[in-house]
């Protein structure tokens, strides 16, 4: 092939969010089947295209497990196959994509090829110049952030060498977010520093930098319910998918986000609408430990002025020794337990989890009686919703303490 017919190809290549192959305007992508391990192969040579292969590595990633019992004849035919794709995909029946030389295979780079992830380590390394000015600098940040569709090669993230390369998008994701999101708090530029984390958590959602980032943004903006509502989504989703609790690490946000509600309004219909939840919302309320501690405070005035009772429930999930339960197993559990305390209780009770594996209920204006039949109805429910044997669930019931 002539030099000049080189340049008068063109490929692009997406790795970010879906694989796909486009040369000279045609496109392939989401090959299944037979052709998976041809798609494999053009992968692995394109994300190391500027590196010769020896026949024992594409060996190696190819067949992992030594499944294959003649990988030589087995590789060969598979590289027939993918040069057979990319001339039938080009239109060109003269095209060589993969090359053979001195016992190694590399993809042919005298072809112009545009990969976006080399497009957005290039945009990064830009946006990390301090000796560039700061626009030049979040322009090149924001760039690369819209090339990030998603993980790298997501249908082959089965693949060892995938997971690697995965990881270090992904970190490297997520720390332009942060990089270019501190820049554009120097210049004051919060709406657009929302409009970043917005758009990163979709492929990051918990990112916990992100998310105070973004929080830090709302309150900069005099967004205050923004920011209320999404530091409860945050706390929720972290206990939800990680069964951990990170009130902690936000409370300094927290408490800017108080000390920030001091905006004189004089309609007070307004101030209800605001106060007043959703009217679809059933059960009991769901709260933060720091609330619920507040809600207990209140509760302790109340009972020294009215002498209404008023019991604390403990509910903890153990294992069948009484240890911990592993952490897939407890998570679900936890799950199961918490819908089953919420749907089982008033809307005037109040929930919180207290540990991974616990949770805390307050029961006013009843008995222990009542508060022992509470706790045996949820223990029932949570049995009909989780079948396996492999928890157990313990109860501690104490009348809430009133304030001296």
């Amino acid at each position: 092939m002539q030099p000049d017919t080189f340049s008068q190809q063109k490929i692009e290549v997406n790795m970010l969010g879906e694989f796909s192959i486009t040369i000279n305007g045609h496109q392939l992508t989401n090959l299944k089947g037979r052709t998976k391990r041809v798609w494999m192969l053009i992968e692995y040579l394109l994300a190391n295209r500027h590196k010769d292969i020896s026949i024992d590595k594409l060996i190696e990633v190819l067949w992992p497990e030594d499944e294959c019992k003649d990988p030589l004849n087995a590789l060969k035919n598979l590289v027939y196959r993918a040069r057979e794709l990319l001339k039938r995909l080009s239109q060109d029946s003269r095209a060589e994509y993969i090359q053979y030389i001195r016992n190694t295979y590399s993809w042919n780079n005298s072809y112009p090829c545009i990969i976006d992830t080399e497009q957005f380590v290039e945009l990064i390394k830009r946006g990390a110049d301090d000796k560039l000015d700061v626009e030049t600098r979040i322009s090149a940040y924001k760039d690369a952030l819209t090339l990030y569709r998603g993980e790298f090669l997501p249908k082959s993230a089965y693949s060892n060498w995938v997971i690697s390369l995965s990881t270090y998008y992904a970190n490297l994701y997520t720390e332009s977010v942060q990089r270019v999101c501190r820049l554009l708090i120097q210049e004051h530029r919060f709406e657009e520093v929302i409009g970043v984390c917005d758009a990163a958590l979709t492929h990051s959602p918990l990112e916990e930098p992100i998310h105070k980032m973004l929080l830090y943004a709302y309150l900069s903006t005099g967004q205050r319910n923004q920011a209320l509502d999404h530091y409860n989504y945050v706390i929720q989703l972290f206990y939800k998918e990680l069964g951990v609790d990170i009130s902690e690490s936000m409370r300094s946000l927290y408490k800017q986000l108080m000390n920030s509600i001091n905006n004189v309004e004089l309609d007070l219909s307004v101030i209800k609408n605001d106060l007043q939840e959703s009217a679809d919302i059933r059960g009991a309320y769901y709260c933060d430990y720091d609330t619920f501690k507040s809600f207990y405070r209140i509760q302790a005035r109340t009972v020294t002025r009215t002498g209404n009772s008023v019991y604390i429930v403990l509910f903890t999930l153990n294992d069948l020794e009484g240890g911990i339960p592993k952490p897939k197993i407890a998570k679900l559990a936890a799950e199961r337990l918490k819908s089953s305390i919420l749907e089982s209780l008033r809307k005037g009770d109040v929930v919180s989890a207290y540990s991974n594996t616990q949770f805390i209920v307050m029961l006013p204006l009843i008995n222990y009686e009542n508060a022992e039949m509470v706790a045996k109805r949820i223990l029932q429910r949570f049995r009909f919703r989780y079948r396996r044997e492999n928890v157990k669930v313990t109860t501690r019931i104490n009348a809430l303490d009133a304030q001296p």
